[in-house]
């Protein structure tokens, strides 16, 4: 990789990263400011809404991905653009074609960037939010054993082994 690949996809990156931080900051505020009907609620304060949000945000980031990488894309070549340094890259004789292919590359480092968030490191944290919370919330929810979350309710005891992603349960 040259020199200027990496300054092409340093570019491309940072506005990625800028435009991230900025919606993530704006989605964090409003998951924030969501869970405040639920402070009070049991044992549930704002610190533990507080770190439910942050136990969220690579959820948020992953399905904020898409449409940052690509305003940001758009912000990092512009910018290039801007100050004519993509001007000066093609008057040296790099074709438009090794730009976009640079871009590409870029790409492909965003998209592997989007693995990892969304097969690895966002469930298990999305995960471990629901249970905080409802540790929080409800004294009588256990999730010791592994196979769901057992529900004491007087005499009754149910395990609820299932949610979907419509949060209908499931395996009761």
């Amino acid at each position: 990789m040259s020199v200027l690949d990496r300054y092409i996809v340093r570019a491309i990156l940072a506005a990625v990263a800028l435009v991230m931080l900025v919606l993530l900051v704006l989605g964090a505020l409003a998951t924030f400011m969501d869970q405040q009907d639920d402070v009070g609620t049991g044992s549930y304060t704002a610190l533990g809404a507080f770190w439910y949000t942050l136990l969220n945000l690579p959820q948020l980031a992953y399905e904020l991905l898409p449409i940052t990488a690509l305003i940001g894309s758009l912000l990092g070549l512009g910018s290039l653009a801007r100050g004519s340094e993509l001007t000066v890259v093609r008057a040296a004789g790099v074709s438009i074609a090794r730009i976009a292919g640079i871009a590409l590359f870029a790409g492909v480092l965003l998209i592997g960037l989007e693995l990892l968030l969304g097969e690895l490191l966002a469930p298990v944290l999305q995960q471990a939010a629901r249970e905080q919370k409802a540790f929080s919330k409800l004294a009588n929810v256990s999730f010791a054993s592994g196979t769901g979350a057992w529900v004491r309710d007087g005499d009754l005891i149910l395990n609820v082994a299932g949610q979907n992603s419509e949060s209908q349960f499931g395996s009761m």
